[in-house]
């Protein structure tokens, strides 16, 4: 896989060092505001920018945020799917998810239950006694 440098994938305008006044509450939320001597620093390439990551807060208030991998791939695994199910896994779970609409009724979502949970109950039973699940 080839690394892409281009701007379309760059979120900010660059690495910005600025002073700043943050507000902490006490629901988690957060405010950041430039302090009004950096008025002149840009740190995006215009609009808003909205980032998925991780937030850490020491006890002091020192804070770091970094940010999820961009076009990293899918942390899962897809190993089967059935109308309304899929198996899949993670470096450590196997996951599987079932959803069914409210609407068909009872009797048919216990149909809907009972087969295609023996479908996946087959497909792992299929599976060899030596497959590497981790």
């Amino acid at each position: 896989m080839t690394k892409k440098n281009s701007k379309d994938q760059q979120i900010l305008a660059g690495n910005v060092k600025m002073d700043t006044c943050t507000s902490f509450y006490a629901n988690g939320d957060m405010s950041i505001l430039p302090c009004p001597w950096e008025c002149e620093k840009q740190v995006t390439d215009g609009g808003r920018r909205q980032l998925k990551g991780r937030m850490t807060i020491e006890e002091d208030g020192t804070s770091h945020f970094r940010a999820y991998r961009h076009n990293s791939g899918s942390r899962y695994t897809h190993l089967f799917m059935t109308e309304n199910a899929e198996v899949k896994r993670t470096r450590t779970n196997l996951i599987v998810k079932l959803v069914l609409p409210l609407g068909i009724g009872r009797i048919k979502i216990i149909e809907a239950l009972m087969s295609q949970i023996q479908e996946i109950v087959n497909y792992i039973r299929s599976l060899k006694d030596n497959t590497c699940w981790v």
